[in-house]
């Protein structure tokens, strides 16, 4: 895939049992790589005036995945290639956007068996840098904190309450008092991931039982150092975000009482 700065990939989900059993049927076709068609719900083969009057759409991406797309398809086709500029000191970002029930949580935390974006990277992230141990050193950190309500709070010291954007004395925005760890593999991360996301805010809506209500943000950094002698011991520092975003929708197509 050509390098770019900004890839834009969609991921048609397959249509699940409840919506099987409203009779519901998938209209979104990914035809290539990059086109997608919206077929008009409306169009019925045997009404040949209804038919005339049917308006497909058609859509165009970087990457486009159907719904046979497995999570390392994904992986290997938008985020793998950042994980070496990231280690190389370039900051990088990767989020899933879509309405409630689109399957982002799904795409970038996976489940057992089928680990999502944040572990695949994670997973990359470390063996790259056992690779170049020989060469290099690295410090890692994370942060995870959620955002909702527009309050943001520390994943893994919520104990700190609600934490305040402020700006430092480079003019950059900084969210003070958030908890960052120094981590050394992926399974480490993962496991404070883990107990991270079961202090997220969630509740049920009318299109996901087990919604997520805030949008979840980790953070990754990574320091790199070289261990050649004679050589400037310039420290690199590389930034990496992976955030699963709330539903994009108006809270009224939810039914719940707020917005996101």
């Amino acid at each position: 895939m050509k390098e770019q700065n900004i890839t834009v990939a969609l991921r048609v989900r397959p249509i699940n049992p409840r919506e099987v059993r409203s009779g519901a049927r998938p209209i979104a076709r990914v035809v290539d790589k990059n086109l997608v068609v919206l077929m008009d719900p409306n169009r019925d083969s045997d009404d040949i005036l209804r038919a005339k009057r049917s308006h497909d759409h058609s859509y165009m991406f970087d990457v486009a995945f159907s719904q046979r797309a497995t999570q390392r398809d994904v992986y290997q086709r938008t985020s793998q290639g950042l994980v070496s500029k990231v280690i190389r000191g370039y900051n990088a970002t990767v989020f899933a956007y879509g309405p409630t029930g689109a399957g982002k949580t799904y795409t970038m935390l996976g489940k057992t068996g089928e680990p999502g974006i944040m572990a695949l990277t994670l997973s990359d992230l470390f063996a790259k840098m056992e690779q170049n141990q020989a060469t290099s050193r690295y410090r890692v950190t994370m942060a995870y904190l959620e955002i909702y309500n527009e309050m943001v709070r520390n994943l893994l010291g919520p104990s700190v309450g609600i934490l305040d954007l402020r700006e430092d004395a480079h003019g950059a925005t900084v969210v003070s008092g958030l908890t960052e760890v120094e981590v050394h593999d992926s399974d480490e991360v993962m496991d404070l991931l883990t107990r991270g996301n079961l202090r997220r805010t969630c509740e049920p809506t009318a299109v996901n039982k087990t919604s997520s209500r805030s949008h979840a943000v980790l953070k990754v950094t990574v320091e790199q150092q070289s261990r050649v002698l004679n050589m400037c011991q310039k420290i690199r520092t590389g930034v990496l975000f992976m955030i699963d975003l709330a539903g994009s929708e108006r809270a009224a197509n939810t039914g719940t009482g707020d917005y996101e």
